[in-house]
């Protein structure tokens, strides 16, 4: 997250959570290292003109105000602000008191070294060192100015409170120092930043004028108290001591409210607030600001499988992750769940954002460690720009996560909002709304697509693919409404739905004359969630189906999610007499070690090998790899996508079991898979093509299921 911290120099530069000490803007060297210059003739001038006043006995007084600006400077005050969490240091207060009883040399010596213990403390950088004690000595050396012009270069140690004269010197000092001091710090961060110097010198000293007064107002009074009696000086410090308490526990509790308990990255409230401010800027030389949404794929199988501890272990890795690829300044956020958003306050146009959302999506690719597994997960990203899709927060998220559905529909990876896109949002809330209310009214039908035998050329199985016949949207795709399913935890009623309706028509076959088997897709889920396993007999015992004419279609993907959740289903499935298949056989990134060891009956080669299997030398490589794979295990091969005679005759010759495909048959009804099957049986040696010709009955696209 992006707070506005004031560090213990006064000054006010962006910040990230993970590095609470250190600002990321740095001041240009050349600025700095004037700075330095200006600052050591000033110390040197002050030592020369003024010297240091003698301490005699008043050393105890030195001492311990020496020792409480070094404690200040290491433990600022930390309260709370309604842009985050802000540091005051108090040693101001009683760098003033040094300055005013024993002279600026003193006091700048102390402050230096103070500071230097300070930034030694909090590790920060050289560059960071000089600037912080340099910026001291320039505001001090300007202070000492005022105060000799005023009160004489004698009146360091004398406290004459009832002096009017030497009143408006402490005053004019403390102004001045103050005026000067944010006038170097915030021409820091405006030459750092990019930003109007101006604006920001002016914002320091408006919000800056309450906090800094307070303390070198304070400071007279230690100066008085010390002067009465050292005795008296802690309890002076006990209302200190209070106000540290009390802004140490404000600013726990407002971290609280503004940071994922789990993550402790900012929450969605403090990524609003960080992209409020970010729209109220005015940066001429980078005017774009962008939001990106990330939702991680398959997140929900690792806490199903894993458990939740080990969601959560994967999930507070993320931020981690992301800061080795989001540039200086962004603002990682987690909104809840498995979602996270990224602010770039800085962006040159669609195309950086984009380019910079892919490197997410391909750093959180790595496999993640947790307990003792190596899990591998994906995202999908959309990306929303400022002003180009919006100016307010909630504008600029609801666009980002309608390109993030996109890029999960499409997986991609990353996708940049598109006005056009807009339509698919609305489409994709009705078919959630819907959806539920279809499969209850029975909406929802199968489509079955036969697979051929290619050495007896009959039709012994077909695939049961999932449609909805939609009342107003007509015949809408699973390509549109499994995902929704998928991301809604609807998919299991959906499955069940299929599993029932499947089972039912192959009962019907079966009463007709006919052992057909029909295969089911099942996702991720269903594999390994267990109620499957419960399903399957329970379906097959209403319908008085035996076993063997049921099929589950398994992807890679599904089974490597969880090996052993999977392998355990499997083989419950596979004892029951259910046949087992691996779908898209090649897309995957399974281990055939392991694959061999699966309780499956059919490999299914994926039709992006088939399509082009004649023209693509390589496919032809993949796709008889594959078929003698399936002979050497004793697995049938099925060949999905084939659309032309020679591919058919191709994969004959190959070896290949049997083929899936329009060049066979398109996705159709029951009915009229019925009527196909009846042209076929009716004629002896019926061709191919004009076989495929009674399929056209069906007007659907043919291919996904559910």
């Amino acid at each position: 997250m992006m707070v506005e911290t004031t560090t213990k120099r006064g000054e006010r530069l962006p910040q990230t959570d993970h590095a609470p000490t250190s600002f990321r803007h740095l001041a240009p060297p050349i600025y700095v290292l004037a700075l330095s210059a200006l600052a050591t003739l000033g110390f040197g001038a002050c030592a020369i003109v003024l010297g240091s006043r003698p301490v005699g006995h008043r050393w105890p007084e030195l001492v311990l105000f020496m020792a409480l600006i070094v404690v200040c400077e290491a433990r600022p005050i930390m309260f709370a602000r309604s842009s985050g969490v802000q540091e005051i240091v108090a040693s101001t207060a009683f760098t003033f008191a040094l300055f005013l009883t024993f002279g600026p040399v003193l006091a700048m010596l102390a402050q230096a070294v103070a500071s230097l213990y300070g930034d030694l403390f909090a590790k920060k950088t050289p560059i960071k060192t000089i600037f912080n004690f340099s910026q001291y000595w320039v505001a001090w050396s300007a202070a000492t100015v005022t105060f000799v012009l005023i009160e004489g270069r004698h009146g360091f140690g004398e406290v004459i409170g009832e002096s009017w004269r030497w009143n408006v010197a402490v005053l004019a000092t403390a102004a001045t120092y103050f005026i000067v001091n944010n006038i170097l710090v915030g021409t820091a961060i405006g030459l750092a930043s990019k930003t109007p110097v101006r604006s920001v010198v002016w914002s320091l000293l408006t919000r800056e004028a309450v906090s800094d007064c307070v303390l070198l107002a304070f400071a007279p009074v230690v100066v008085i108290v010390a002067n009465r009696g050292l005795l008296f000086l802690p309890l002076l410090l006990m209302p200190v001591y209070t106000v540290y308490r009390t802004a140490r526990i404000s600013a726990e509790k407002e971290h609280q409210a503004l940071h994922d308990p789990l993550t402790d990255l900012p929450n969605r409230a403090s990524f609003d607030d960080s992209l409020q401010r970010r729209a109220a800027q005015d940066r001429r030389d980078a005017p774009r600001a962008a939001v990106l949404l990330i939702d991680l794929d398959r997140f929900k199988d690792v806490n199903d499988t894993l458990g939740h501890q080990a969601g959560d272990d994967l999930l507070r890795q993320i931020g981690p992750r992301l800061q080795t690829v989001v540039p200086s300044g962004a603002t990682i956020s987690r909104f809840g769940g498995d979602e996270f958003a990224v602010l770039l306050p800085d962006i040159v146009d669609d195309t950086d954002a984009h380019a910079l959302a892919l490197r997410i999506s391909q750093s959180i690719e790595e496999p993640f460690r947790v307990d003792g597994f190596n899990l591998e997960v994906q995202a999908s990203i959309g990306v929303a720009l400022f002003p180009d899709h919006g100016t307010l927060s909630d504008e600029l998220i609801k666009r980002a996560d309608i390109a993030m559905y996109v890029a999960k529909r499409l997986q991609t990876g990353a996708e940049v909002y598109d006005p056009e896109q807009d339509h698919h949002s609305t489409r994709r809330l009705e078919l959630v709304s819907e959806l539920r209310k279809a499969i209850v009214e029975g909406e929802i039908i199968l489509y079955y697509q036969p697979k051929l035998d290619l050495a007896t050329g009959e039709v012994h199985s077909a695939e049961a693919l999932v449609r909805w016949m939609h009342p107003r949207l007509g015949l809408v795709p699973p390509s549109e409404f499994v995902p929704v399913a998928e991301h809604t935890g609807l998919i299991r009623p959906l499955t069940s739905y299929v599993l029932n309706a499947a089972v039912r028509q192959a009962a019907a076959w079966r009463d007709a004359g006919r052992e057909i088997a029909v295969a089911v897709n099942l996702s991720a889920r269903n594999l390994h969630d267990g109620g499957i396993i419960t399903e399957v007999p329970v379906n097959l015992s209403r319908f008085g189906l035996p076993s063997r004419l049921l099929r589950l279609e398994i992807t890679e993907s599904s089974i490597m999610a969880d090996p052993a959740r999977a392998r355990k289903s499997l083989e419950a499935l596979h004892d029951m007499g259910v046949g087992l298949s691996i779908d898209d056989f090649g897309t995957g990134y399974s281990s055939l070690a392991y694959l061999q060891n699966l309780p499956v009956s059919e490999i299914k080669i994926d039709r992006s090998f088939v399509m082009n299997l004649l023209e693509n030398q390589a496919d032809q490589a993949i796709v008889r790899s594959t078929i003698e794979l399936a002979k050497n295990l004793g697995l049938t091969s099925t060949a999905e996508g084939v659309e032309t005679e020679a591919a058919l005759a191709w994969l004959r010759r190959t070896g290949c079991d049997q083929v899936q495909g329009y060049h066979v048959a398109r996705p159709m009804t029951a009915e009229s898979m019925n009527r196909w099957l009846d042209e076929r049986e009716g004629r002896v040696h019926v061709p191919l093509a004009l076989a495929n010709e009674l399929s056209h009955f069906s007007f659907s696209p043919g291919g996904a299921g559910c």
